[in-house]
């Protein structure tokens, strides 16, 4: 394994590092801080669910990992082990920091023990009226083998017994109901609102469930399994996409156990016992841990008023060029549409949309889906228009993890209001975020095209800070035409002018725009090469950089999560990571070009998928105008001084400081700022 690249896991595990800073910074709202715990445990399942499950899988094939140019799996594993067991701790600390300033705050966290007496009566009653009804417990005596668990849901592990010591204790398990709230607001009586966990009423309550026994004393402890969540797919042609999908989607329930967590109180003879009947003993899948697990749900506790509590809600930046009354389409055509959401509404491409689902002139609508808002206008708008008599396709790539069964269900809806429905590519997944919309006008058929980095989601628009380009340019409509061509006729790549197109042709332009850098700066011509991504871990992408690093090409990297390049001291690599407010998810590529520097947006990653295995679109920003922005959004994020962490050797997080002569830059601020300026 060559010496310059890490593995992307343990990189991984720093980006979430940097989530956890977050939640322990108290200049950050305390509900924010709330939220960011929640972030850090949510992207921390799916870590085990994929990326510890895929190299428990390597591991088990002896030395063939070593074919795939990636770092010992074993040792990754061990590096995860320590790694997490670091964060946990962390996490805790800023867990109970949270907890004490909410009690600051007016709000306390209380558990069964902790009960006023004056709510034990409502407290029961709730018990008995809203809860019990969902509690099913396992009884593990009579269990000869244990039903198979659910993944992510947090079960207690109950011991019951008598206070005089007499008889045989029962060991049981109950799993905390999905379907109720993590948190309970207890009835207000003071100046103080009372919280609990859902998993603290059913503690309350255990006399309550197993009432028809003769027990008297109840311990309790959380455990959490965690599976392999990697669906797998046959090639059993004669079996449909939609069985394949389902029997995977079942198959992902049943995958084998990645990780336990539990209460690190659990008294090891009751803990041995349940590990033992879910055959899960394996020293690197235990993970002990504090009285609560699946503190994602933190991500739902109660948004309680509070001054200071969260971020001002910041005010859309208004588009001058879509002020007009003429609609969405004139705006268009005059000149092209740059949006960085969030700071721009994303509304504008649902007016787009509503505007080409009645428009008369408007013939075709071809759209490409990843991930859409569970009550999705943009869906709803597709649905319309193919109501109204547009030709409406849909490509819904249905491999779209952990949004499988949402989009098959998307799928469906349109079938059923007359959209075409194209399920993926075989072979391939389509992650590239296009729309095409085909207008005659003047008899001709006119192109009006979409590119973003992001997917067209509502939900996640407040969040995500991505780029949208609405563009009349008919040579790049043109591409986007042949590349929904090619959805449809896949063993055909398409010949583009303007668009690059994984996994066709983006390896080939980087590696070409590279060796032109290294000549220019050859040349003594101005040469440069600056990325913003959300991961960096492709081995031939980094053998690509530091060749362009080592002949003197100065290099910014700005990487949110995964980072395999391992730096040097005095490196022309100079790199940075920003977590704050907004998830920084867009991908742009800026090469100084001899002074004349050209702007690319992506929908594509570096990792190995994103260039081999999946449909990922490059596009040019053309426009001076626009080109100009997002060169000066780079340069905004690339002097923050106040939430941008230094990726130095050995992934430390340290932020980048303040010098004497700089004033304070936090770039999403920053940038809001800069844009009311020039949109």
């Amino acid at each position: 394994m060559e010496k310059d690249f890490r593995s992307k896991e343990t990189s991984w595990l720093s980006f979430n590092a940097r989530v956890l800073q977050e939640a322990a910074d108290p200049d950050v709202p305390l509900f924010e801080r709330i939220k960011f715990l929640g972030i850090y445990s949510s992207n921390l399942d799916e870590f085990f669910r994929v990326r510890v499950a895929t190299l428990k899988r390597l591991a088990s094939l002896g030395d063939e990992w070593m074919e795939l140019s990636i770092p010992n799996p074993n040792d990754t594993l061990r590096k995860i082990k320590r790694l997490v067991s670091t964060q946990a701790g962390q996490f805790n600390e800023a867990y109970a920091q949270v907890k004490s300033d909410l009690a600051g705050a007016g709000v306390k966290l209380i558990n069964e023990k902790q009960v006023p007496a004056n709510l034990k009566g409502y407290l029961i009653e709730y018990f008995r009226t809203e809860v019990s009804p969902h509690i099913f417990p396992i009884i593990l005596k009579s269990a000869s083998k244990l039903p198979q668990l659910k993944d992510l849901p947090m079960y207690l592990a109950v011991r019951a017994s008598k206070a005089d010591g007499s008889g045989r204790p029962m060991h049981a398990l109950i799993e905390i109901p999905g379907n109720l709230p993590r948190f309970i607001l207890l009835p207000k009586s003071s100046s103080t609102q009372l919280v609990m966990y859902l998993d603290d009423i059913i503690r309350f309550g255990l006399h309550e469930v197993f009432l028809t026994f003769p027990f008297d004393r109840f311990e309790s402890y959380a455990i959490k399994f965690t599976r392999d969540s990697e669906l797998e797919f046959d090639d059993d042609f004669t079996e449909s996409f939609y069985e394949k999908l389902e029997d995977s989607l079942k198959a992902r329930e049943e995958g084998l156990p990645v990780r336990a967590n539990f209460d690190e109180k659990f008294p090891k003879p009751f803990l041995n016992l349940v590990l033992r009947k879910l055959n899960l003993a394996r020293s690197d899948s235990l993970y002990p841990g504090a009285r609560y697990h699946n503190r994602r749900d933190l991500l739902s506790f109660p948004k309680l008023a509070r001054e200071g509590g969260f971020y001002d809600s910041a005010e859309p930046v208004p588009i001058k060029a879509l002020k007009r009354k003429s609609g969405m389409f004139a705006s268009i055509r005059k000149k092209d549409i740059l949006l960085h959401i969030p700071y721009h509404p994303f509304r504008n491409l649902i007016t787009l949309l509503q505007e080409a689902s009645i428009d008369p002139l408007v013939r075709k609508i071809q759209v490409t889906q990843y991930r859409l808002a569970k009550t999705s206008c943009i869906a709803a708008a597709l649905q319309s228009a193919a109501r109204n008599g547009k030709e409406v396709f849909v490509l819904v790539e249905p491999q779209a993890r952990f949004d499988e069964q949402a989009n098959i269900k998307w799928a469906s809806r349109y079938r059923d209001a007359g959209v075409q429905v194209q399920l993926g590519v075989q072979g391939l997944k389509v992650h590239s975020k296009m729309i095409l919309i085909t207008r005659k006008e003047s008899g001709r058929d006119r192109l009006y095209t979409v590119l973003g980095t992001g997917n067209f989601n509502e939900d996640s628009a407040d969040i995500f800070a991505d780029h949208l380009l609405m563009t009349y340019n008919q040579e790049m409509g043109g591409d986007v035409k042949r590349v929904f061509d090619f959805f449809r006729r896949s063993y055909q790549p398409p010949k583009l002018t303007h668009l690059l197109v994984a996994p066709f042709d983006l390896r080939k332009f980087l590696r070409t725009r590279v060796d032109q850098e290294i000549e220019n700066h050859e040349n003594d011509k101005p040469a440069g090469i600056s990325i913003k991504v959300n991961n960096f871990s492709d081995v031939e992408t980094n053998r690509l950089i530091r060749r362009a690093a080592d002949a003197g090409v100065p290099v910014r990297l700005i990487v949110r999560s995964m980072f395999s390049l391992k730096l040097k001291p005095n490196d022309k690599i100079k790199a940075i990571s920003i977590v704050d407010r907004y998830l920084e998810h867009s991908r742009m590529m800026i090469f100084e070009n001899g002074g004349k520097p050209e702007v690319f947006l992506s929908s594509a990653d570096f990792l190995p998928r994103n260039f081999d295995t999946r449909v990922e679109c490059v596009f040019p920003v053309n426009e001076s105008k626009h080109s100009d922005q997002l060169r000066e959004y780079f340069e905004i994020q690339w002097r923050d001084n106040t939430k941008a962490r230094i990726l130095d050797p050995e992934l430390t997080n340290k932020y980048r400081k303040q010098k004497d002569s700089e004033p304070i830059i936090r770039a999403q601020y920053d940038i809001e700022r800069y844009l009311r300026e020039v949109s």
